[in-house]
């Protein structure tokens, strides 16, 4: 008797979240999406954590952010703002449990307001006010409000939410930070010949070829909110003719610019694999004109891989989610290349890396496949490395892993670039041992749970 989806759920759960790729092939959903996270309770790696709400709206220059929560909710943000130098730029508005009851904590936002504002200086160029998932069961209309304060204070205020119930939804937080965040672009007056980043939380990396191949067709710029220092350069990229998306976080921005302004977009993510990084570059030929000729990024790659296999030799090595979000595409790159990998340790598989998983599924039948939020991680992390390698923080913990490579969220990577950025951080890994770098390197990067 076939067994059904939820069975089959319940068997990877005994399986304790992991699974050989070959195995997974048939119904992925068992361990991988939703449906599978969804059937059990998250295990929360000490690793956990990176661009969370906070973080990610403060991208935004000269914007105010209060959050409007209990104290629980707010531990973490406020922490994470402490961790990455803008503590300034965020306030607390901790609501107690009578007024979440009554639901009259929308009278102490308006009573809180104009004593904060009179506080914060300089004065800020746009407002956030950020309810925690509480308010999601509650359903307050803030626009009315809204409209009162921007009418008051002759700035936008927007209404941000960290409700993290919404993670398995159509705009989980991630998404909806950067929707909000783009959503304060007021709209152009003009367009320039410039491309606005979406969705990546730093700028590619000003090496990466991809600068000289669009400047070679006639546009202007690549640009990124990192790089802007105020509200009013922050305005220049509503000016853009293009929006690229290179992480599904963008998505969401990317389309309301569209519906707001007519900002056409392309969705292009990060990828490893000589195959997936020409599909991006074709991609983008298409919506840009730019020309593809990368016989000699190729050829420079291969030459670096070379060079980098010979140092990592049969070293085992296990990839993360949170390095990279195409860690399918990551590993085909590297098992292309000789390379030695072992395990992927993700609870995702987005519709553009199938082609990777499949490709996987066939080249390398035995490669683990792992979920990090499995609760049996709590207790099964091992004495003894089972790793040699982790590309990723969540992998080195939950391998132990002996070498580390320290790459978050794409960070800078992009390209055939991005790929060299990764041979070059697996070289440097040699040199350094968990035992005297992986707290360091998570206290360095402002990870917090």
């Amino acid at each position: 008797m076939k067994a059904t989806a939820l069975e089959q759920v319940q068997q990877t759960r005994r399986n304790q979240g992991e699974m050989r790729i070959a195995d997974l092939i048939a119904n992925p959903g068992a361990l991988l999406g939703s449906s599978a996270t969804g059937a059990c309770l998250h295990y929360c790696a000490p690793t956990h954590g990176g661009w969370g709400v906070v973080r990610t709206a403060m991208l935004v220059p000269e914007l105010y952010m209060l959050f409007v929560c209990p104290s629980a909710c707010g531990r973490h943000g406020a922490i994470a703002a402490i961790e990455h130098g803008c503590k300034d730029r965020v306030g607390y508005l901790c609501i107690e449990d009578h007024e979440i009851v009554l639901g009259n904590y929308e009278d102490e936002i308006r009573n809180a307001l104009p004593a904060l504002m009179a506080q914060i200086k300089p004065a800020p160029k746009a407002f956030s006010i950020v309810v925690s998932c509480i308010d999601d069961l509650l359903g307050t209309d803030y626009d009315q409000m809204l409209e009162e304060f921007e009418d008051t204070y002759g700035i936008p205020f927007r209404l941000g939410r960290m409700n993290p119930i919404s993670l398995d939804g159509k705009l989980p937080p991630g998404k909806r930070v950067q929707r909000d965040m783009y959503d304060l672009l007021q709209a152009p007056l003009s367009r320039d010949r410039s491309i606005a980043l979406v969705g990546t939380f730093q700028p590619i990396a000003a090496e990466s070829e991809i600068h000289a191949m669009l400047k070679a067709a006639g546009w202007q710029a690549l640009r990124h909110i990192a790089n802007c220092r105020s509200f009013e350069e922050f305005q220049r990229l509503g000016a853009a003719s293009l929006n690229l998306a290179t992480r599904p976080e963008g998505l969401a921005a990317a389309q309301n610019l569209l519906e707001k302004y007519g900002t056409p977009f392309i969705f292009a993510p990060t990828s490893f694999s000589e195959t997936g990084i020409l599909r991006r570059y074709e991609d983008l030929a298409q919506a840009t004109g730019m020309a593809v000729d990368c016989a000699e990024n190729q050829a420079q790659l291969r030459v670096l891989a070379e060079a980098t296999r010979d140092e990592v030799g049969d070293r085992s090595i296990a990839i993360d989610g949170s390095a990279t979000c195409a860690p399918f595409d990551l590993a085909r790159a590297l098992i292309e290349a000789g390379f030695n990998v072992s395990a992927i340790f993700t609870e995702k598989l987005p519709d553009f890396e199938r082609p990777a998983f499949e490709w996987l599924a066939v080249h390398a039948p035995d490669l683990k496949v792992a979920l990090p939020v499995s609760p049996t991680n709590s207790w099964r992390r091992p004495d003894t490395p089972t790793a040699d390698i982790a590309i990723g923080f969540t992998a080195a913990y939950l391998t132990a892993a002996p070498h580390v490579v320290p790459i978050s969220f794409d960070e800078g990577l992009y390209g055939y670039h991005g790929m060299s950025m990764v041979y070059q951080a697996l070289r440097q890994s040699l040199s350094n041992t968990q035992s005297e770098s992986l707290e360091d390197m998570v206290n360095a990067y402002g990870l917090v749970i």
